[in-house]
């Protein structure tokens, strides 16, 4: 590794280290190819890529190539394979730690609070480890118990003979910097890093892609977060079109993790087959299915976590990417099923507690009740969200129209039901956000966004297959979820959270302990703020056609949505398409049918 004395950018060791070794390799070959000097290279995937004649029309936007020629007397020729080895051999310690300090502070902060014993419905109050929860901890955690069984019990072969753990853990981490490093430049104070910051995250994209394979080839709960976090990975800027289609995509990850968790949970003895292999079932010495060592109360609210989560991913995919359901029913069926039944049972019992609340007079808004209703509130977000893919289910295979009925009433019905159960609390917490903590105001900033683009995905679905009938009803829902989405984008635009950079990070050029970024910038979807900003703008436009708004009105809502678009990651092929659309949109007047994360690349749908 490059020692700092040998960086004289001024940027830091961390993009000595990744970043140049990749802008040398990038304009010549789109960091696929293989240098002459490497031809002896032992890795295949090198040798393999250097007679690729592909290789060489990949290209991705770079920088200047002088600035690459000035800095060519300061390192030695690059060998290619620095990027198929593991991040963790590229990334010295205090610029891993930064990366999971990203990831901390943006997804973990989202994610766990979903997954506490308010989120998740398979929860008590009192249940072990519920309290915000890391998703991360989790999965190792749950991986240690099931090699445990497994050596209990020979005939579970829960994990690969070949899964040591190191293997899952280095997957792991690899796809967390990936994930994280697009937020790089939020933690720099120099300005000229940002153009080494996308070459970072082309080196640690590809390398995380590539692992995706064997990552799907070794089930674990580890692993099935590996394919989560990859699938949220965006494809970066200047990768070529040809690149992106040669290889995995993020559906086909989420698809495979949430296998891997059926499997996982399953722990079944009978035989297994497909085209390739068959596999025999063992003789067990055991005759219960979970040694009682294990069988403990904080295994079991592990694992009831990690199936809320992959439920989260599953219904997410549902209703974005305009499929089935993995773990869940779909229309016929899912109204009978455990989660969604305990998601209604605990919004029945928030509300009991609610009226306590006001009996006793007790009004006043702490951190601690507000996560709690904003806990809450997310289970139900995630109910809205399949309740909208159920209906969009209904339109889309063609069923009866007695069905598509049915499914709009139940949607309809529900809007209502969050209305009457969790809009006085929120906007309870709304008034009192002054004096909260930032996690608290994150969270809520969260599930306004996410629960009222629900709604605008509802309307976008009946606009497309033109349901007027169904569009008359849902006026006033769509007014109001407008309006909620573009407040909640001033929220999250006015509202800061700090990100805690390490005090010894070679990339950071500051030394200060907290960096204020506002909540839009370090939002961990920001492909649902894509789609947000195209909805609202399509509708904005639309009123001022119609004469509802005025012109000074349209402008303002622009530049919201315009500011939002800007604080999101700019490494992201998907931002930089969006805000050409937007540009393009805004240029001339007009509406268009918009079809909502058309124009997001495939890989990247939550």
């Amino acid at each position: 590794m490059t020692p700092a004395a040998d960086v004289s950018n001024g940027t830091g060791n961390w993009i000595g280290n990744v970043g140049r070794r990749v802008s040398r390799e990038s304009p010549r070959d789109g960091g696929r190819g293989q240098h002459p000097a490497t031809a002896n290279s032992k890795r295949t995937s090198s040798v393999r890529d250097a007679h690729d004649p592909r290789a060489a029309s990949r290209r991705p936007r770079t920088a200047s190539p002088d600035r690459f020629r000035n800095e060519s007397n300061l390192l030695p020729a690059p060998d290619h394979a620095i990027v198929t080895v593991s991040p963790l051999e590229i990334l010295n310690p205090s610029d891993a730690h930064l990366l999971r300090k990203i990831y901390r502070a943006g997804f973990d902060a989202i994610f766990s609070s979903w997954m506490s014993s308010y989120g998740c419905p398979f929860l008590s109050e009192n249940s072990v480890g519920a309290h915000n929860p890391s998703i991360l901890e989790i999965c190792e955690h749950l991986d240690g118990w099931m090699r445990e069984m497994s050596l209990r019990d020979p005939a579970m072969i829960l994990v690969p003979e070949h899964s040591g753990g190191d293997r899952e853990n280095d997957s792991l981490r690899g796809s967390i910097a990936a994930f994280s490093a697009r937020w790089l430049p939020l933690t720099s104070g120099n300005p000229e890093a940002t153009q080494w910051c996308h070459h970072v995250v082309h080196a640690l994209w590809r390398h995380a892609r590539r692992d995706m394979m064997r990552v799907i080839n070794r089930p674990s709960y580890r692993s099935m977060l590996t394919l989560f976090l990859f699938a949220l990975t965006p494809i970066p800027a200047g990768i070529s079109e040809e690149e992106e289609l040669d290889g995995i995509s993020g559906q086909a990850c989420i698809h495979a993790a949430l296998q891997q968790i059926q499997t996982l949970r399953a722990r079944q003895r009978s035989v297994q087959f497909n085209g390739t292999k068959v596999s025999q079932p063992a003789r067990s010495r055991a005759i219960v299915a979970i040694p009682e060592a294990v069988a403990t109360e904080g295994f079991l609210t592990a694992e009831n976590i990690a199936y809320w989560a992959a439920l989260t991913f599953d219904t997410s995919a549902s209703l974005t990417l305009n499929c089935r359901p993995l773990l869940s029913a779909g229309l016929l069926g899912f109204e009978a099923e455990l989660p969604w039944r305990l998601v209604r049972a605990g919004a029945v019992k928030f509300q009991k507690q609610m009226q306590e609340w006001h009996a006793h007079a007790v009004s006043e808004i702490t951190d601690e009740r507000a996560s709690q209703i904003v806990a809450s509130g997310s289970a139900w977000k995630l109910l809205a969200w399949k309740l909208t893919a159920v209906f969009k289910e209904a339109l889309r295979d063609g069923h009866d129209e007695s069905e598509v009925k049915r499914a709009f009433r139940l949607v309809s019905g529900f809007i209502q039901e969050f209305n009457d159960i969790y809009r006085e609390p929120l906007e309870a917490c709304q008034r009192r956000m002054p004096f909260l903590g930032e996690q608290i105001r994150f969270r809520w900033y969260s599930l306004m966004l996410h629960y009222h683009l629900s709604i605008l995905l509802l309307v976008n679905a009946a606009e497309a297959t033109s349901r007027l009938d169904l569009l008359a009803e849902l006026a006033e829902a769509s007014a109001d979820a407008q309006n909620a989405v573009v407040n909640t984008l001033i929220f999250g635009l006015s509202n800061t959270v700090t990100l805690n950079i390490p005090q010894k990070s070679d990339y950071s050029c500051t030394l200060r302990d907290g960096i204020p970024v506002p909540i839009v910038a370090i939002d961990p979807y920001p492909h649902h703020i894509v789609a947000a900003v195209q909805l609202v703008h399509k509708a904005v436009d639309r009123d001022l056609t119609l004469g509802r708004i005025g012109g000074d009105a349209h402008k303002n809502l622009q530049s919201v949505l315009s500011r939002a678009l800007d604080h999101l990651p700019q490494s992201s092929k998907s931002v930089q398409a969006a805000k050409g659309a937007f540009s393009e949109r805004s240029s001339h007047s007009g509406v268009e049918p918009l079809v909502p994360y058309l124009s997001i690349d495939p890989q990247w749908h939550r």
